[in-house]
């Protein structure tokens, strides 16, 4: 064995151990890059979709994930982008019920903060959960009210007030109370749970 021989052997072992760590240390970097790099990507739409303040506070009650289920027909939503240019589309189906002469839906904007009321009075046939029957027409044979007027009052329950006049929605009855007090029972509701 040759002088050279023994140095070879250690100093293998060296190299070995030193290319390990050099290999370890890039992983970590990689890892914690990759980390930052997905946590830009992840914020990066929430940047992007808001430029200036929102004219909505923010706290911890509305500040939740965007609701989901069944969305709420276009001509609800025409409605509501023409009433309030600031609203969160799109709309989420929380109750629809049909009577006998009228039906209603309640909808919820897209950033869970906001419900809306649009009310239908039948005169040919009915719109229909997905809006494809007879529109219902502000001032004529229906009424959008916006959120602040409407409330749930819980247990698939609903609470819309316009001009004097209360409307209360659930998957039983649609109550009308004003000058005079209408109780309609429910036919049909959406969406089933």
């Amino acid at each position: 064995m040759s002088s050279h021989d023994a140095y070879a052997e250690p100093e293998r072992g060296r190299t070995l151990t030193v290319v390990l760590l050099a290999l370890l240390i890039l992983t970590v970097i990689g890892a914690l890059f990759g980390f930052v790099l997905g946590r830009r990507d992840i914020d990066d739409p929430k940047s992007k979709a808001g430029s200036g303040q929102s004219s909505r506070p923010v706290d911890s009650v509305t500040s939740q994930a965007a609701p989901k289920g069944m969305p709420c027909p276009a001509f609800m939503e025409d409605g509501v982008k023409s009433r309030d240019a600031k609203a969160a589309l799109p709309l989420v189906l929380q109750l629809y019920i049909r009577t006998d002469r009228h039906e209603v839906w309640i909808c919820l904007e897209a950033d869970g903060d906001g419900l809306w009321y649009q009310g239908h009075d039948k005169r040919k046939n009915f719109s229909g959960v997905d809006g494809s029957g007879e529109t219902p027409i502000e001032g004529d044979n229906g009424l959008l009210v916006p959120r602040g007027n409407v409330t749930n009052a819980g247990a698939d329950k609903y609470i819309a007030t316009n001009e004097g006049t209360r409307y209360t929605v659930s998957r039983d009855k649609l109550v009308i109370e004003g000058k005079q007090t209408t109780s309609e029972d429910v036919r049909d509701w959406q969406p089933k749970k």
